[in-house]
């Protein structure tokens, strides 16, 4: 009787480690990719992939958007090197044309986000105040006579900038309701 106990004991010993073994390789499997994949700019499907995928510690996002700009964003790209970077694409809800475009990066970073086109002149470029913060808006008219005004302002330790084909009040209102 005592040798049989043994052997349950052994096989149930065995059973143990046999599994510890099996998810300590899964999760080393699952860790393989992110440490050998680089940390450069890449195309994402939402924002919940790049806070699992690169662990920004905080992405924001406006809670108020016009009616005509559809969420979810069309496109996301983001990195965590050599700074981190996280760029939303919006497009409007009927013609899926450039709408919005949304740039959170590290304030430290000499990055200057893009507009979509070419800038034919600024007509005008002043100091706002966002949430109690200060900002900079510009407005602007770019290739094809549209407006693409642009507002920038520091949060936390990222710098973010709302590029759209909208009004300045707009812009500002967008600006005011991230979280």
């Amino acid at each position: 009787m005592k040798k049989n106990t043994l052997k349950q004991f052994h096989m149930g010993f065995s059973f143990l480690v046999t599994i510890m073994v099996v998810l300590l390789v899964l999760k080393l499997l699952n860790w393989l990719p992110s440490a050998l994949q680089k940390e450069d700019i890449r195309k994402y499907g939402s924002v919940d992939d790049v806070r699992t995928a690169l662990k920004i510690p905080r992405i924001y996002i406006p809670a108020y958007f016009p009616e005509y700009i559809k969420w979810p964003p069309a496109e996301i790209f983001a990195q965590r090197r050599p700074f981190p970077l996280v760029m939303m694409h919006f497009t409007h809800r009927d013609s899926m044309s450039f709408a919005l475009s949304f740039f959170q990066v590290d304030s430290r970073a000499a990055f200057e986000p893009t507009y979509k086109s070419d800038v034919l002149y600024v007509r005008k470029e002043s100091q706002v105040s966002i949430k109690g913060r200060s900002g900079n808006l510009v407005i602007a008219v770019c290739s094809g006579r549209e407006r693409c005004n642009r507002i920038t302002w520091e949060e936390g330790i990222y710098r973010n900038t709302l590029i759209a084909d909208d009004t300045p009040e707009q812009l500002i209102r967008m600006a005011e309701s991230i979280y």
